[in-house]
């Protein structure tokens, strides 16, 4: 009796996908991270694995990927109305990804190049899902880390307050000790990236791209005119903050900022 009780007791679950290459969905179903989860939570729809034959309501969705069609909106709302709370699941979903660097580029071209002419749907400048409906929590990295995916569904299952990681990428490189990445003259995005990766890509002697988004106190204008004093261009610093959170960058600094502007 007692353990039917707790197994009524568990958070109900769903683990969805829009526009997106599926690696976050991929990153929950790693055999450790999957067989921790399911003892913690009852997930009732898991589209990726299995047929979703689940009507009910959620606790909690996890969505992975980006809004891209008029259909990804629809699903969205859809999945809204059913959770309690939405998680944000990777930098797709968080910031709007790689996919987000249509914004910045000729749309015509990239028409062309990337989506096939025959196809349905009906397009939408790629945006994170929290431009289109409520988002309560955020786990972002593209893919998210699977130890923090455990960590963040052990709180919840446990009916604690998930406190997200606010320092940036810089705070853990020093904590690492690693050489820092400017002083080589790279343009490095971890003075105004949002930190909780553990400096992976610095301490691997690879320049931050910025896929966790901006962190809370990011000074952009300081940062952009640390670049140029550097030699960097304009275009230089486009190209690199767009990769995966140029949305999320330009949001955070406002109207001040016109470093995105064309």
């Amino acid at each position: 009796g007692k353990i039917m009780k707790n197994k009524k007791q568990k958070l109900k679950i769903g683990v969805y996908g829009i526009s997106g290459c599926a690696g976050c969905l991929l990153s929950v179903l790693f055999e450790d991270c999957f067989k921790q989860l399911v003892k913690l939570v009852d997930i009732k729809a898991f589209p990726l694995i299995k047929e979703d034959n689940y009507n009910g309501d959620f606790d909690y969705i996890f969505i992975e990927g980006t809004v891209c069609f008029d259909k990804d909106i629809t699903i969205l709302n859809e999945l809204r109305k059913r959770a309690k709370k939405i998680v944000a699941l990777g930098s797709c979903a968080c910031t709007g990804g790689v996919p987000s660097i249509k914004n910045f580029q000729d749309q015509e071209k990239t028409m062309k190049l990337v989506y096939p002419v025959y196809n349905h749907l009906r397009t939408e400048p790629p945006t994170p899902i929290d431009m289109h409906i409520k988002v309560d929590y955020y786990i972002p990295q593209c893919p998210p880390n699977k130890e923090v995916i455990i960590e963040f569904v052990k709180y919840i299952a446990t009916g604690r307050e998930f406190k997200p990681y606010r320092e940036s990428v810089c705070y853990e490189c020093r904590r690492k000790g690693n050489l820092c990445l400017l002083t080589e003259n790279k343009i490095c995005l971890g003075p105004i990236t949002n930190g909780g990766c553990y400096a992976l890509c610095p301490t691997n002697s690879v320049t931050c791209y910025g896929c966790r988004g901006p962190c809370k106190d990011a000074n952009i204008k300081a940062y952009l005119d640390m670049l140029k004093k550097m030699g960097y261009t304009d275009k230089n610093m486009h190209d690199k903050m767009n990769t995966f959170a140029g949305l999320k960058f330009k949001e955070q600094e406002g109207d001040k900022s016109k470093w995105l502007e064309k």
